[in-house]
């Protein structure tokens, strides 16, 4: 019977209805040394667990086949490990990495969503996905690499909001403010010409206010120079009024962006190793290492520049461009203005390109990269600029006294 229009029709669901699908997510996961692994039949090499879509996932690969695969063919499988199933679109690539107009292999389930089982119990995949000999022609220096993408049923989200901590953003609201500031800094930008020391003409000075306690805790150097209260303000020579403004910006918890740390990587990296910003140093010296080209006629100026400023992962890219082309560099530069004390890098980075893989280096400090020493002394809470011989000595030190303590 239908319903009039007078009637009120209640409806009675059973569970949740299912939301929209999901915008498509890809993982790629690569397979490192691909030709070196198993051709054994039904040997099956598995990547690390992978989070999408709140379920973990792993990809199984059979470099030489499967039961049921054709002779040379390699399988992949896609796993969901997690406690409960999950319904999804799946598609898995190939492609070449440099070749666009190449072939690439896909495997699709078609226009449904499969069930992926719990704690893969089961799988879906390809046991014939691509000839293995054919494979080995699309490898990115030896890596395959298979691009899962996913997508599923949109969760709905409760509808509560729940605002973030303000502190940082309250404390940016202070930058450059007079009023909830007690210190004063004039710069006026003059910089002396190292070439034929004439300075450019001076221009008006340009005016910040900060608070103490802010440059104390994240620019030591510059807090060094003032007090809270001082009724004059402090001059500030030799650092132009936009680079001043990116440091003080960084100490109260802005972020400079790429584009202005490469425009003024030198700058930046003069200033904030002159105040003690380390962080906001590092960064500079990060984008100055990416988009610096080391040749043979500018690697001793990069190489002096680099020991000059502390910085060891820049200082650590001339080295590795030194041990790659000694032969074109023995007899074209002159070492003579080189401080002995990078000779040691300099036989370190030779050492670390005679290793199977390059890179490796395990737990030996002396042959380990720079940034992997930055990262166990930030781990330590320690200082992290330094010269690698600073760094690595730092690190034996806490690590002695690690030991002792525990005896």
């Amino acid at each position: 019977m239908q319903a009039s229009a007078d009637n009120v029709v209640e409806e009675i669901h059973v569970g949740s209805p299912r939301g929209p699908l999901t915008d498509w997510v890809m993982k790629k996961v690569h397979f490192h040394e691909f030709a070196g692994l198993t051709t054994e039949r039904d040997e099956e090499v598995r990547s690390p667990e992978f989070s999408c879509f709140g379920h973990q996932w792993m990809v199984g690969i059979y470099p030489g086949g499967e039961e049921d695969s054709k002779e040379g063919y390699v399988a992949v499988y896609l796993y969901n490990l997690s406690a409960k199933s999950i319904q999804a679109h799946c598609r898995m690539l190939m492609k070449h990495p440099t070749n666009q107009a190449k072939m690439s292999f896909i495997y699709e389930i078609d226009d449904e969503l499969a069930t992926f089982d719990a704690k893969g119990d089961s799988s879906w995949g390809e046991n014939d996905f691509a000839k293995r000999k054919t494979m080995l022609t699309y490898l990115n220096n030896g890596t395959f690499t298979l691009e899962i993408h996913l997508r599923t049923f949109r969760q709905g989200k409760p509808t509560s909001f729940v605002p973030s901590n303000p502190c940082g953003g309250n404390i940016l609201k202070g930058f450059n403010n007079e009023e909830m500031s007690d210190v004063t800094f004039e710069v006026d930008g003059e910089v002396e010409s190292a070439a034929n020391r004439c300075k450019r003409a001076k221009t008006t000075a340009t005016t910040f206010h900060a608070f103490h306690a802010i440059l104390r805790l994240n620019a030591p150097s510059l807090a060094d120079m003032c007090r809270p209260g001082d009724e004059a303000a402090v001059p500030i020579i030799g650092v132009e009024p936009e680079v001043f403004k990116m440091l003080l910006y960084f100490c109260y918890g802005g972020n400079v962006s790429e584009d202005e740390l490469a425009a003024n990587a030198k700058a930046i990296i003069e200033a904030a190793d002159r105040f003690g910003i380390v962080n906001l140093k590092l960064q500079a010296e990060a984008i100055l290492t990416e988009q610096t080209e080391i040749t043979v006629d500018n690697m001793l100026d990069n190489l002096l520049y680099a020991n000059s400023k502390n910085l060891a992962l820049f200082q650590e890219k001339a080295m590795d461009f030194v041990a790659e082309n000694g032969d074109k560099i023995v007899g074209n530069v002159s070492f003579s203005s080189v401080p002995s004390e990078l000779i040691s890098d300099i036989l370190t980075a030779v050492a670390r390109g005679k290793m199977s893989n390059g890179d490796a280096s395990g737990d030996d400090l002396k042959f380990m990269r720079v940034g992997d020493l930055r990262k166990r002394l930030h781990d330590k809470g320690l200082c992290i600029d330094g010269s690698r011989e600073a760094m690595i000595s730092l690190l034996i030190e806490n690590s002695e006294g690690n030991d002792d303590e525990d005896k």
